[in-house]
């Protein structure tokens, strides 16, 4: 070998063992334990961090030491498993002989990880051999399982956070969400999961409307530009379903962002419902009818409406600022709404009142009148509500009703509820002073007649006078009282005597019965007394009133226009006037009541033209009561209205009979009405049912009325007579003559007859006067061309003049006395015509 080839030689040795110098050097500078085997598994090279990593005996390690063996170690320490550690080695090693790539990490059993990742080592496409590195990654496992841990909380905190959360990182990628905000926002779950770009997700919100109607590429624009440059923001917005989100943004240190979302839908509702309560409550305080107050527990006003101030009368000035209630005391008190006090102590006084917070009601009244109720009530809170209202006019009205309860509302004099507490205490006072007590009962004669044709106003001015006339009479300390329609009451306490009650009357009565101008009407107003004496007529309230009404129909009873004492005859009278109108009901339910018709005959042909029906009271011992006995009293008591029902229903009943006889169809039947059927206004109805139940032609019935009726209410009278014509039937004046009816009322009644009272066919032959009563009467009811009856014609020579004065109908005993409805129809059946004789 020349020198040349040598130096060549050694050259290469020299780089050969730099090279190995080298690469000892690398390898045992290495973190990593490496490992070199040839294609016969035989160790070639390794580092001393081989054999701390796979914890091996330092001798362990040499050169062309077998694979299997080394393994062995681990094998033996249970590192590759439960087992019989040949075999496990042996199948090792026939992995090891694919030389397979690979890459696993390893724990071992003092806790350290490692990361294995072997490769084969190839020349010329042939497998010279494998290199397996163990790289210790303990540290870097606790580190990645410290930030997994840390990140598994994060998202556990925030998949349980109440609100929705994203992250966005410094490249404006999603890179932590929670299901929340998928929900909230109605996100797809599949696009979260791929971490989608800020924009990305703020063009899909936009397309499917998020925003509302905007240009998509504007908004993506707008959003990500805030995105690049996070700043804290919040803002909410409403879901195109309705839903109110709060999104709060915060950027991150670093660069991205994070955002919270919440769902404040509930919150915003609950705003709004609070809003609406407050708009409510604000409408209902500034609608309630008074002044409402609300003060907070510190005594500040925090509410009120205008009726508060317009009620106090408080200036706008007062309420600058925050009003309390101690300014307010203390406005009030200077200005004297608390009347004259020392401003400073009424504000302190008032205060500690109102410090208790106590519930309370009171009223006041006000400098100007007004009358304030004033209720306070505490609040839960501390604070307190007040409302003002106004009373005043209710107080008035309670004044007047208070009034009214003691006074005729009408005359002001007492009523009867005053007389009644007033009497007994007189009675008291008198008793106890052991005095006499006078009560004067009246009653106005007539006064019906004046409200009726005069009207009820003129009826009202007239118990005005009189009231006053009445207070004129007594003395201050008596008692002047209205019970009621046209009766009045004078208390005389302190009687001397009973002359002076009688003194004391007639003044009454001549004080009343002076002429009073009403309108145009001068009336002459009659009254009639009764007086009864404490104690020898009653000594209680009850037995004096009763008394003195009985002594005062007793006065009416004996012409009207005068007093009467009571006395024990009187009654007894009352007894048996209440008796006679109990058996009289009795009568009337039972029917114990007859009818008895008298006939009415024609003055030229002697034809019987008609009936008229007299009523007749039978009683069962067959006693029969004339109708004057009984007709007043059934006036009185208002029977007269079912009494005069069942004569009309009677009288047709019995000439329905009498047709169904045979006898005459033309044959009338007279009826007398009065005045309180009149007034009954089912009266026309109860007429037309009785004549359609008898089948009676409306014109066969006749219905009769007063003079005196007739001129009660003239205007109404005209009416329902005018309805009765309408009917059908026939109608008559009864009595005529004998009452004070006008002349100018009488033209406008449509009757058919008027009846000449029997006053003035009595003396006709002897009586000039009513001789030339009779002729003017016939004439004038010719004229009217109304037909005239006569009444009470008893014998020859009054029908014979009658006859010659042109009467066109007689009734009376010279014909016929009334005569029971049997023997009427025989009496009609016997007599069809009365022979009259003629005048010369």
């Amino acid at each position: 070998m020349t020198d040349a080839e040598n130096e060549i030689l050694n050259r290469e040795e020299n780089q050969t063992q730099y090279q190995s110098f080298y690469l000892n050097s690398l390898l045992e500078h290495m973190p990593q334990g490496i490992s070199v085997f040839d294609n016969q598994l035989r160790l070639r090279c390794w580092n001393a961090v081989l054999a701390d990593v796979l914890e091996l005996p330092p001798e362990s390690l040499y050169n062309g030491v077998r694979f299997e063996e080394l393994i062995m170690y681990p094998a033996m320490r249970g590192e590759y498993g439960p087992g019989d550690p040949h075999e496990l080695v042996a199948a090792r090693r026939e992995l090891a002989l694919k030389f397979l790539p690979h890459r696993f990490e390893r724990t071992r059993p003092n806790g350290r990880t490692h990361l294995v990742e072997g490769k084969p080592m190839l020349s010329n496409g042939k497998v010279i051999g494998f290199i397996t590195s163990y790289t210790d990654i303990t540290d870097r496992k606790h580190a990645e399982e410290s930030i997994q841990t840390k990140n598994a909380l994060l998202q556990t905190l925030v998949d349980n956070m109440p609100g929705g959360v994203t992250v966005f990182g410094p490249d404006l990628h999603m890179v932590l969400y929670n299901n929340e905000v998928l929900r909230l926002i109605n996100f797809p779950a599949e696009i979260a999961s791929q971490h989608p770009h800020f924009s990305e997700i703020i063009r899909i919100n936009a397309e499917r409307g998020e925003y509302g109607d905007i240009d998509i590429e504007e908004k993506v624009s707008e959003m990500l530009a805030l995105a690049e440059n996070p700043q804290h923001h919040q803002v909410e917005r409403i879901r195109p379903d309705g839903t109110a989100i709060e999104i709060r943004g915060a950027p991150i240190d670093g660069g991205g962002f994070v955002t919270i979302y919440t769902d404040i839908t509930e919150r915003i509702m609950k705003e709004q419902e609070l809003k609406e309560r407050n708009q409510t409550f604000s409408t209902l305080i500034a609608n309630i009818p008074g002044g409402v107050s609300l003060f907070d527990k510190d005594l500040n006003l925090i509410s009120c409406n205008d009726d508060f101030c317009r009620l106090l009368d408080f200036p706008n000035y007062l309420f600058k600022g925050t009003p309390t209630l101690e300014r307010l005391f203390r406005f009030n008190a200077e200005r004297g709404e608390y009347g004259d006090c020392d401003t400073d102590e009424k504000v302190n006084e008032l205060m500690a009142l109102a410090s208790k917070r106590l519930p309370h009601v009171f009223e006041r009244t006000r400098p100007n009148g007004t009358v304030l109720e004033i209720r306070g009530m505490p609040l839960p809170d501390g604070g307190f509500v007040t409302i003002y209202t106004d009373i005043t006019e209710h107080k008035l009205a309670a004044a007047a009703i208070e009034k009214l309860a003691h006074e005729d509302a009408l005359t002001g004099l007492a009523n009867r509820y005053t007389l009644e507490a007033r009497l007994d205490q007189s009675l008291a006072d008198t008793r106890r002073h052991n005095n006499q007590l006078a009560l004067i009962f009246i009653d106005m004669d007539n006064f019906k007649a004046i409200n009726d044709s005069l009207g009820h106003s003129v009826g009202d001015e007239f118990l005005v006078i009189i009231a006053q006339r009445l207070a004129g009479c007594v003395r201050n300390n008596d008692i002047v009282a209205r019970p009621g329609g046209d009766e009045f009451v004078v208390v005389i306490s302190e009687l001397a005597n009973t002359n002076m009650a009688a003194i004391l009357a007639s003044e009454i009565l001549s004080t009343l019965s002076a002429p009073l101008q009403l309108g145009t009407h001068e009336v002459i107003p009659g009254a009639s007394l009764g007086i009864s004496i404490f104690p020898d007529d009653g000594i209680d309230r009850v037995t004096l009133m009763k008394n003195a009404d009985i002594a005062m129909y007793s006065a009416k009873a004996a012409g009207r226009g005068r007093f009467r004492f009571f006395d024990a005859e009187m009654t007894k009278s009352a007894e048996e006037r209440l008796r006679l109108e109990g058996a009289l009901r009795q009568a009337i339910e039972k029917e114990q009541l007859i009818l008895h018709y008298q006939p009415q005959i024609c003055a030229k042909s002697g034809h019987i033209m008609g009936f008229e029906s007299l009523v007749r009271w039978q009683k069962p011992n067959g006693e029969i009561i004339p109708p004057m006995s009984f007709i007043p009293l059934a006036e009185d008591t208002g029977l007269i209205v079912p009494l005069g029902r069942w004569v009309i229903q009677t009288a047709c009943r019995t000439l329905a009979a009498w047709q169904s006889q045979g006898l005459p169809s033309d044959i009338t039947i007279a009826v007398n009405l009065s005045a309180r059927q009149l007034k009954d206004e089912s009266f026309i109805e109860q007429v037309r049912d009785i004549l359609n139940e008898t089948g009676i032609a409306p014109a066969l019935l006749e219905l009769e009325i007063t003079e005196s009726i007739a001129m009660e209410n003239p205007a109404a009278t005209v009416q329902i007579l005018h309805e009765f014509k309408e009917l059908g039937v026939k109608l008559s004046i009864d009595d005529f003559g004998t009452g004070y009816s006008s002349l100018a009322y009488l033209k406008l009644l449509p009757l058919d007859h008027l009846k000449l009272d029997r006053a003035f066919v009595m003396d006709i032959e002897t009586d000039p006067n009513d001789a030339a009563i009779c002729a003017a009467t016939i004439g004038l009811a010719h004229n009217l061309g109304l037909k005239v009856v006569a009444e009470g014609v008893e014998t020859l020579t009054q029908s014979d003049y009658l006859a010659g004065l042109d009467c066109d109908y007689m009734q009376g005993y010279y014909f016929s006395p009334p005569l029971e409805d049997s023997a009427a129809a025989q009496f009609l059946l016997e007599h069809k015509s009365i022979s009259l004789p003629v005048r010369s």
